[in-house]
């Protein structure tokens, strides 16, 4: 496909602009460097905005519902770049038991945001305009038995520590960045991304897999695997995979995390705080409803 060079400026201006961010929260104890991730992988894909998808057939991206942000981008027919290959976003599917997650309410007892969260079902596909043959798409897991298996995770999200947390708005992308896409949007299809932010990569154990969700907590010191970490704002849809034959499986995408009282208070990132995944085995049947070709892996 051609290059598109508004796109390439744009890429360039963005660039400069939103070098702070770093992406996971990471072990305080351990250089951030070692987390750093120097290729991204094949089936890592950067959603419009914030967040990403994952690559899981030709024609299919699979994300969280909430990284599609209708109220703001008609996706349909808009560009998105799939491992260094420009390609369109031909439509999607948001599942149907999914609501978009809002403040609670005494007044007309809606659930509070916690368990607003914790009932929704937060999976949607995407799918391309064409088929992608430059790279290969990553297989589902099929099993139930995801409790106690070590993950590996993928963000470009918010940085901190656990000892500090999250670091207030480090997720990006800058106020600058908002502001030119405002202007660039009345010539220009593309929308940001983060893929000018560094991936990095986290290990965890899940402790939890439980109807639609997985979980794991952030553990440290002797605890703590070598580069323990867990998700920031800004890495929803990130892929959490398994090593299986030697190949990555995918098990999950970054969802949300739990919280006490109120979410704008909370302090995230800190060690013992605990992360959900969209538990990908749970909507395997309704992945597969759509997606004829998907590669499900079975032990």
């Amino acid at each position: 496909m051609k290059s598109n060079p508004v796109r390439q400026t744009l890429i360039i201006i963005f660039s400069l602009t939103t070098l702070y961010a770093n992406a996971v929260i990471t072990r305080h104890d351990v250089p951030s460097l070692q987390y750093e991730v120097e290729e991204t992988p094949a089936f890592f894909v950067d959603m419009p905005f914030q967040g990403a998808a994952v690559l899981i057939d030709k024609q299919w991206l699979l994300a969280p519902a909430h990284v599609i942000y209708t109220h703001m981008y008609e996706y349909e027919k808009k560009p998105i770049e799939i491992h260094g290959v420009e390609n369109q976003i031909e439509g999607f599917i948001i599942h149907p038991d999914y609501k978009r997650a809002g403040k609670s309410s005494s007044e007309n007892h809606e659930y509070s945001l916690f368990e607003q969260l914790n009932k929704n079902k937060d999976i949607a596909l995407i799918r391309l305009l064409h088929p992608v043959e430059h790279v290969k798409p990553i297989a589902i897991y099929g099993g139930t038995d995801e409790a106690g298996m070590r993950i590996i995770g993928f963000g470009r999200g918010a940085i901190g520590t656990g000892l500090i947390g999250e670091i207030e708005d480090s997720q990006g992308p800058s106020l600058i960045t908002y502001s030119w896409y405002k202007i660039t949007k009345l010539f220009s299809d593309w929308a940001f991304t983060q893929e000018n932010y560094q991936l990095k990569k986290y290990s965890n154990e899940i402790t939890d897999a439980s109807n639609q969700w997985l979980r794991f907590t952030f553990e440290k010191g002797d605890k703590a695997l070598p580069l323990e970490g867990t998700i920031g704002s800004g890495d929803s849809g990130g892929a959490v995979v398994v090593m299986l034959d030697n190949s990555p499986v995918l098990i999950g995408v970054a969802a949300w995390r739990e919280f006490e009282g109120d979410v704008k208070t909370y302090n995230f990132g800190r060690y013992g705080a605990t992360a959900v995944l969209t538990r990908v085995s749970y909507f395997n049947d309704w992945i597969s409803n759509h997606v004829e070709s998907v590669t499900v892996y079975s032990l």
